[in-house]
């Protein structure tokens, strides 16, 4: 049978056509979507490949742990936590607006690392007398957190996912309303003392520029960066698409007020500022860290990108100055976790980020749990330099875990729950 040439010429455009349209889309939206949040083609693996000792930590306090801080000076972990069940009724940050499913007993803790008992270590529940939360009821909804070691006292910083109120009754927006208009987000500051023991609500930051806050990272002077994971959209349509869209932004408050400094970010993470001076910014969408020059007038100028391709978390600074971050390989099931913290583990892995002398970086995969066997659904990690040990905890996992290496002595404490090389 002969071939119609304008039959094989229209299929030959119509081929193209989806073959430039994909060139096109592939570094817009495909490859965020196919691999690195999905991790599609990548290997992910076991924990029994690494040389650490891990063992969970549990308990009614220790659960859904979004975010932690240590206090070098003082040796305490700070850990903002909340209630496992509660996180996939109420989470601003990703459209779970369910108001009467909230957690009513967010926390702060106070863990002593250099205390281990045999179920983990000595830790302390701050109380936060003075602090308003909303009407009056006192109460914290903790998403990000970090500090500031002071002389005398330690600053911490928290990101409060507060539901909003109706203006004429003061009571709480309902599920459906929340999901017209979002949250009511606040940055709130308290001061500790240094041994943990006596807090003082300090200050709320209320601006509307800070909408969809994720995390801060304090100057020591009164001000601070932080970042609006969904740019300005609180709810809706375009809080779903803010990731795809990169509505996400980099935004600065010192006691003149708030102002957005940087955007085009796909859900901007937990920043940090590096031992360098330098501000980095992770993305749990794109799969990179963008690194920026702070300017005096507090706005920024970018130097530089680092490519780890995976869905990026919570950075923090250890006492090396290194930069820890987990890494999410699956956000599927990571979200599927949500719905059902108490059933399989999501896979987590660990990424130490070193900057050389010759001013480029190292990025080493420190750890991987491709089954959950040990390690939480991370959001947070913390390396305490002076034992080795790695601490982990999760949005929304009911533990935490600590990871010591295997040539660490103080590793022959871990309990029964403890998982590691030769146990696998």
């Amino acid at each position: 049978m002969a071939l119609n040439p304008l039959a094989v010429a229209s299929s030959i455009i119509v081929v193209g056509g989806f073959v430039l349209i994909g060139a096109i889309l592939w570094p817009i939206f495909l490859r965020d979507i196919i691999i690195i949040t999905n991790g599609l083609g990548r290997t992910v693996q076991p924990i029994s490949d690494f040389p650490y000792q891990c063992r969970r930590i549990s308990g009614p306090d220790l659960q859904a742990c979004e975010d932690m801080w240590l206090s070098e000076r003082t040796r305490q972990l700070f850990l903002a936590c909340s209630d496992s069940a509660s996180r996939k009724h109420w989470m601003p940050n990703i459209a779970r607006f369910n108001v009467s499913g909230r957690s009513l007993n967010d926390k702060i803790i106070a863990l002593d690392i250099d205390k281990p008992v045999d179920t983990g270590f000595e830790y302390r529940v701050l109380e936060t007398p003075g602090f308003p939360g909303v009407n009056g009821d006192g109460r914290l909804h903790l998403v990000g957190m970090t500090g500031v070691d002071g002389k005398d006292e330690i600053d911490l910083y928290v990101v409060n996912a507060k539901p909003s109120v109706n203006s004429t009754t003061g009571e709480f927006l309902n599920q459906k309303d929340h999901k017209e208009v979002g949250g009511n987000s606040t940055i709130e500051q308290f001061r500790v003392n240094i041994e943990a023991e006596e807090v003082q609500f300090v200050q709320t930051f209320a601006d509307p520029h800070i909408s969809t806050p994720n995390n801060i990272a304090p100057t020591g002077k009164g001000s601070f960066y932080f970042t609006n994971d969904h740019g300005p959209n609180k709810a809706g349509t375009w809080h779903a698409l803010s990731p795809i869209m990169k509505n996400g932004d980099v935004s600065y408050c010192n006691e003149g007020g708030c102002r957005k400094v940087d955007g085009g970010h796909g859900f901007p993470n937990g920043l940090s500022f590096g031992k360098d001076g330098l501000l980095y910014v992770p993305s749990s969408w794109a799969g990179d860290l963008k690194v920026y020059r702070t300017l005096p007038d507090g706005g920024v100028k970018q130097v530089d990108t680092i490519y780890i391709p995976y869905a990026l978390d919570n950075l923090s600074l250890d006492g090396n100055g290194d930069l820890w971050v987990p890494g999410l390989p699956n956000i599927g099931a990571t979200l599927r976790a949500f719905d059902n913290p108490l059933g399989p583990t999501p896979p987590a892995t660990v990424f130490r980020i070193h900057k050389k002398d010759d001013g480029t970086y190292q990025v080493d995969k420190v750890l991987e749990d491709s089954e959950g066997k040990v390690l939480p659904g991370a959001t947070a990690v913390v390396h305490d330099v002076k034992t080795g040990r790695i601490f982990l905890s999760g949005v929304f996992s009911p533990f935490i875990s600590v990871c010591e290496p295997m040539d660490s002595p103080s590793q022959e404490k871990a309990g029964s729950e403890s998982t590691g090389r030769d146990e696998l």
